[in-house]
């Protein structure tokens, strides 16, 4: 889970750089329920155009790779103007 995690920083990180659109909203609240929220939002708006919400604490069957896919496509240019 922690190279999937950091893989998703770097690619928040690379996001900011190479889009002129959206950016990466990642948050993590360290409660009972350790819940991790990953969004795409508007540069212009901060709308949440896309939306991840998990609870670790619950030991979720997350699809790490799909959340770093939804990263790359929006790294890639899928949302650039």
């Amino acid at each position: 889970m922690e190279q999937k995690l950091l893989e998703i920083f770097k690619l928040a990180d690379e996001l900011d750089k190479k889009q002129n659109v959206v950016y990466a909203d990642i948050e993590y609240t360290a409660d009972k329920r350790k819940k991790l929220v990953i969004s795409i939002r508007s540069k212009e708006t901060f709308k949440y155009i896309e939306r991840c919400e998990v609870e670790l604490a619950n030991n979720p069957l997350i699809k790490w790779d799909n959340m770093i896919e939804l990263f790359r496509s929006y790294v890639g240019g899928a949302c650039n103007e």
